[in-house]
């Protein structure tokens, strides 16, 4: 089974809030589309080759409709944004603020002289959003270009419901904030060295749970979209550590900066892209 546990529920959903803001009002673009073509015909087959009912789409698809065994309208998995923030910041600051590649070494390594660029200009993908409200926690945090998918068309939608919390933007900046209906198997060719970072929460477990060989095909993806010198944060509690090592660390793309296989409830995991 998928072992989740929830966080404490944040506080602008208490029953104290105040009415969410309008979605025009804070972002300068949300690209919400479901391109089929992009899950190969593969639903079917995971149904029948799933270890557990977690790695199967129907399963996630009636969660989001009521009728799953935890809230559809806003669940944190394994840890809330509080719990692994300081995990993240700590690295992207240390790591992730070199403004390209060519301040890299051929090793992955962070050179000693690097130009930096602040929160704002960080490129921040989300797979397998679901219903976790990480998205605002970002935003909220000062990062402002972050794309998340999920491929249960009800994810996405408890997504745009969540952003109607968000503060209205009165900086001017251009804040991008993209939502898509998308497979991890099969990313969108353009996205290809697109992204600083990636953070999932329970993602690559439900995906691992899907089937044989699905983790090692979403692993590759997300190691074409992550930039040379990216981060990739993986919270996970399901997928084997062997298995794990050999798939991140397979031709040498990863650099393993944190191994989170002593943590408590999940591991935090914490890779760089070579």
């Amino acid at each position: 089974d998928f072992p989740l546990a929830p966080s404490s529920r944040i506080t602008w959903m208490s029953s104290s809030t105040s009415s969410p803001s309008s979605s025009s009002q804070l972002f300068s673009l949300v690209d919400y589309y479901n391109d089929e073509t992009n899950f190969n015909n593969q639903e079917d087959e995971d149904e029948s080759t799933a270890r557990s009912q977690f790695g199967t789409k129907s399963y996630w698809n009636e969660m989001y409709q009521g009728m799953g065994d935890f809230s559809p309208e806003e669940y944190s998995w394994y840890y809330g944004w509080e719990g692994i923030a300081p995990h993240v910041t700590g690295y992207l600051e240390d790591y992730l603020l070199p403004s390209s590649a060519d301040d890299i070494g051929n090793d992955g390594e962070k050179n000693n002289e690097k130009k930096m660029m602040g929160k704002e200009d960080i490129s921040i993908l989300i797979p397998g959003c679901g219903n976790d409200p990480l998205l605002l926690d970002l935003y909220n945090s000062g990062y402002r270009h972050l794309t998340a998918f999920d491929y249960s068309p009800g994810a996405i939608d408890r997504q745009r419901d969540l952003m109607e919390y968000l503060p209205k933007n009165t900086s001017g900046s251009q804040d991008s904030i993209r939502l898509s209906v998308l497979d991890a198997r099969n990313l969108p060719s353009e996205w290809t060295g697109e992204f600083d970072v990636v953070i999932e929460k329970g993602a690559l477990d439900a995906i691992y749970l899907s089937g044989d060989g699905n983790f090692e095909k979403a692993v590759l993806e997300l190691t074409r979209v992550v930039k040379r010198g990216g981060i990739c944060v993986s919270v996970s509690g399901v997928v084997e550590a062997e298995l794990r090592k050999e798939v991140f660390g397979s031709g040498e793309a990863w650099n393993c900066l944190r191994d989170g296989g002593n943590d408590l409830k999940a591991g935090c995991f914490i890779w760089r892209r070579r």
